[in-house]
């Protein structure tokens, strides 16, 4: 993932004409030396809560998203819900992370809730 994209989940980049952006997104910050996030499962977690848009950023690629969100240690994820930033933590076990990640989400997502992209229309 990209500052540039970053920037525009959290409404501080415009949008292209017809792009939108996931209701309800996840950054997972993670590098590749790092021993602690090999025990993270995303292919579970994206299984688990299909109605959440899983990015993954390697803070070795790209350290100035990490830096803006204030991450000071790895595996960590951010949650992000229409465009706000809904808070951060750090965790290793799948049911820790699914169960923070609803909890930030502040409603229960589930197999059945329709994915519905947030459109921002600069039309005015």
């Amino acid at each position: 993932m990209k500052q540039d994209h970053f920037e525009k989940m959290i409404g501080r980049a415009p949008l292209e004409d017809g792009e939108s952006i996931p209701r309800y997104i996840v950054v997972y910050f993670t590098a590749t030396w790092c021993g602690p996030c090999r025990s993270v499962r995303p292919a579970e977690l994206e299984a688990a809560l299909p109605t959440v848009t899983w990015l993954k950023c390697d803070i070795d690629q790209n350290d100035y998203t990490a830096g803006y969100c204030g991450v000071r240690s790895i595996p960590s994820f951010l949650v992000i819900k229409d465009m706000k930033i809904m808070g951060k933590f750090s965790a290793t076990d799948t049911e820790s992370i699914l169960g923070q990640v609803q909890g930030l989400f502040d409603c229960p997502l589930t197999v059945t809730e329709p994915v519905t992209p947030l459109v921002i229309n600069d039309d005015k």
